[in-house]
């Protein structure tokens, strides 16, 4: 299992971009998470099913947990100029047990852009600035994505991130394509 030091709440990284500022996940964020998991676009390549107000709770207190249980996490995203809660980002350290074989237990890669932030290459900027602060960390950071096997638009940006595609593989009820970004690329 891959992880890093461990950090309290209050240590959680900034990260900021020209336009986007990555921070620590706050209570004030549920209700513009809870909307973005309510939208039948955005769910569409996330399993196609919308989340409850507890999934989506419980996942925005996994958001801060993960940072103190292995060292990173996912960001909440805001928009630096008008302060707008934009989408989340980041890693997780997920079981995929229903994957077999079984996923290695490192980083796992995520993002998930509100639509009306769409085509503006927020989730590619957003990916940029959180996969240079783990590169930052150890520059040996290894990391994977699952990625819905129609969702072109999220390939794409695993593709600029120097994720490369490894097999397909059966995860629920569907097929998604694995990806892995080879360790010390830069």
């Amino acid at each position: 299992m891959y992880t890093l030091p461990g950090r309290a709440p209050s240590d959680i990284p900034v990260v900021e971009t020209e336009r986007l500022r990555l921070r620590a996940s706050k209570a004030a964020d549920f209700e513009p998470l809870y909307a973005m998991w309510q939208d039948t676009e955005y769910v569409r390549f996330i399993g196609n099913r919308k989340r409850s107000s507890g999934e989506v709770w419980t996942n925005l207190q996994k958001n801060i947990g993960a940072w103190a249980m292995f060292g990173y996490s996912y960001w909440s995203i805001e928009d630096r100029q008008s302060g707008q809660y934009v989408g989340e980002c980041g890693f997780a350290l997920a079981r995929r047990a229903e994957i077999t074989p079984a996923l290695p237990m490192i980083p796992e890669a995520g993002w998930g852009i509100t639509p009306a932030y769409w085509g503006k290459g927020v989730a590619k900027e957003a990916m940029q600035a959180a996969m240079s602060w783990a590169l930052s960390q150890d520059r040996y950071f290894p990391s994977q994505c699952i990625i819905d096997v129609d969702h072109k638009a999220s390939e794409k940006i695993a593709f600029s991130l120097g994720f490369k595609f490894k097999r397909e593989v059966p995860f629920s009820d569907e097929t998604v394509n694995l990806y892995e970004r080879p360790p010390g690329q830069s």
